[in-house]
Parts: structure tokens; sequence; C-alpha cells
């Protein structure tokens, strides 16, 4: 009896994977006679409407950029690695010899950590008398990346706040961001380490981590099913029709608009808790729009860079937007830019409901989008804009005479 119990399970489990497989090749064909030849490879790397040369450019640069990315990765001394574990988030260690490289000539640049494990000149635990201490909360732009040690803004903003001020105000700027860092993180940083420092001011310029995240699944079957929905077209087709709108049949990943409404919900928690944190700490709390491109993360070249002078964050986003409603290529960085405009227009509008200062760094930097190395990462010119727009606030409130 137990063995003729097994054989029927098999046989059940058998006729089912039979059927699912003729289920997914027939709506395969469905969509394919519908929507294009490409739904017949969903799953795969392959899934894009693009002609065969462009999609191998493509393929072959993402290669190179992988391959580049794993080898600075590979060093021991890049700021790309930060292993001290602190639950929540991640920084260096005490006094680590790091380096990050110059964007365009490759130079290997050093990287000041100090003895707190953040970048920049050590400081005391203890706020020094009469200095009005900020904190620079971010990710790799703030940290600097591709920059030295006195180009990032926090270094700028420093010398800028006290040769503005002078007198006996000293200002004091401490570069809290460490690279990678997503919302969440910061708010956990913060709340444990940040908030000691007594800062009189804290400012936040990120979002950009934030809207490559495309959720978080919990659980062995949440994973098991996110993988499914992604690889299988049946599943994918009735997790869109009837349990939701994870995935679209014609977007190269999820939907737009729920990857919108999760991450701007994730993204405001963020800044509700860094903000209540603040105040509690007796803190000015500032946020900055974050300047960002589609680009790659990874440097491009500087002729490269020059083709996005004149052209606005919104324009891009823009033309990005009506390729996607034509139904053509886009690049994951491309479809994230969407998700981190969104970002930032929730961002504005929160700060105005909070009485919060907003500083418009994509207004400022909007025609001199050329300084932006890569995805978000700054020029040390860009990083002397943002220190200027970020001293503003700052002064009219901590210095009687800017």
């Amino acid at each position: 009896m137990r063995i003729k119990h097994w054989k029927e399970i098999a046989t059940l489990m058998i006729g089912l994977a039979v059927g699912c497989l003729f289920a997914e090749a027939a709506i395969r064909i469905y969509f394919a006679w519908g929507i294009g030849p490409r739904v017949l490879l969903y799953g795969t790397e392959w899934y894009r409407n693009v002609d065969r040369p462009e999609q191998e450019k493509r393929f072959r640069l993402s290669d190179k950029e992988l391959q580049v990315a794993a080898q600075e990765k590979a060093r021991k001394d890049t700021v790309e690695v930060h292993g001290q574990d602190l639950g929540g988030y991640t920084k260096f260690f005490p006094n680590e010899n790091k380096s990050t490289k110059d964007a365009d000539t490759g130079e290997r640049i050093p990287v000041a950590i100090n003895a707190q494990g953040f970048r920049g000149k050590d400081f005391s635990q203890q706020k020094a008398p009469g200095v009005i201490r900020v904190l620079t909360l971010g990710a790799s732009s703030t940290f600097g990346f591709y920059d030295r040690d006195d180009e990032t803004y926090p270094y700028y903003l420093e010398k800028l706040l006290n040769e503005r001020c002078g007198g006996n105000t000293r200002f004091e700027v401490i570069n809290f961001a460490i690279p990678h860092a997503r919302s969440h993180n910061i708010v956990a940083m913060f709340t444990a380490e940040g908030v000691k420092l007594s800062p009189d001011v804290v400012t936040f310029y990120e979002g950009r981590n934030d809207s490559t995240m495309t959720g978080n699944p919990e659980g062995v079957i949440g994973k098991l099913y996110a993988k499914l929905v992604n690889r299988l077209l049946l599943v994918a087709f009735i997790d869109q029709t009837i349990i939701g709108e994870r995935v679209s049949l014609t977007d190269p990943s999820v939907k737009l608009e729920p990857l919108m409404n999760e991450r701007s919900r994730f993204f405001l928690a963020s800044l509700t808790a860094l903000l209540d944190a603040s105040r509690n700490a007796g803190s000015k709390f500032i946020v900055v729009s974050q300047q960002a491109t589609s680009r790659s993360p990874l440097p491009g070249a500087k002729h490269e860079r020059l083709n996005l002078r004149g052209v606005t964050y919104d324009q891009e986003a823009g033309e990005i937007s009506r390729r996607m409603a034509a139904k053509k290529e886009v690049t994951t960085y491309e479809y994230s830019l969407l998700v981190h405009q969104r970002l930032m227009k929730d961002m504005k509008q929160w700060a105005e409901k909070q009485n919060v200062p907003f500083v418009d760094v994509i207004g400022a930097l909007d025609q001199d989008r050329h300084y932006l190395l890569s995805w978000v990462h700054l020029h040390p010119e860009a990083n002397r804009v943002i220190a200027a727009k970020l001293s503003e606030p700052i002064l009219r409130q901590f210095c009687a005479a800017p």
C-alpha cells in the first residue's frame, strides 16, 4: 500500500509538471503572437526589445563593467569594501589604509579613514565648546568616490562655512557617509553613532541606492516565488492578473508604478525616522535633492560625460519614459532613474509638509551634469556647487553675519 501510495503521488507530480510545461509553452506562444517573439525568451538575459547588434554591444559593455568592478573589489585597499558589520549597517575599520581612483587617469588616490571608521580627519566624541557640528549623511557620492580627501563636498562645506562666517563661530563638518548605504542603513548608523556626537545640523543626500531596490521578499517561499515570477511567464501572468502587478510582460523589469510606490514608502519612512532622531537630539535636519543620471555606476570617459551638459535631469527621465511607453529597450539604470525621480519629488513634498529645509541640488547642477562622473558620483566642481548650496540654510541659522 505504501509503495502504491508513493507511486500515485509521483504520477500526480509528473502530471502536474508536464501540464505546467505545456501551459508555459502555450502562454509564451500566445503572448509572442501579440507582443513579439522576444517573449519566447522571458526569464533570460536576452529578454529585451532591441535589435541584435545593439543587444550584443550592451552585453559586451555590461561584461566589461562587471570585470572592472570585480577587479576593483578584489583590491584589499579599495573603498568599495568596508567590512565592519555593526548590525543594520557597515563601515570601515578604524584607520584603514584605503584608496579610490581618479576617474580619468585611473591613478590610485589615498583615502584617509579616521579612528572612528569614517572618511576624513579624526574628531572627538565630545563636541568642543562653541563649535557648530554638521553631520553629512549619505553614501558614495557624499563619501567621495573618485575624489581626493580635499575634494569632497563635506570638506568644501566646512571650509566654506568657516570662511563665510568667521568670528568666534567655528564649524566642524563630519563626513558621515559610507559607500553603498541605503536609507535604512543610514538610519541605523545615525541612531547608533550619529546622535551621540551631538550634531547641530544633520544633512541627507541620497536616494539613488534606494531606487535600485526591487523589493524584499521574505522567507524561503517568498524568495522562491520572486524567482519563479522572473523566470516563468505563466507565474508572471498569474501574478500580474490575479495576485497583483509585480511584473510587466512588456517592461524589462517589475511594474514601474507599484515599484515607485513601494520605494517611496520605504524611503519616506527612513526620512521620518531621521527627522525624529534629529529633533530628539536637538539637531536641524536638512534634506538635499540628489543629482543623478542613468549611466553606469562606473565612471564614463570625459567625452561621454560632456554629452550630458545642458541635458537636464527631467529631460533625461522624460526620454526614458517615452521609450518605455513605445515599448523600446531601457536598461536597468534607466529604469531605476525613473524610480529615483519619484523619490526626489516625494522628498521635496515631504520636506514642505514637515517644515524641513530643502536644498535643490538637482536644479543647481542641471546645466552642468557633465560633472557627474558616473550615475551619481561627483566631480570636484560639482562638490563645490553642493557645498555652496548647502551652506546657505546653515549660515542663515548659525551665523549672525553670513
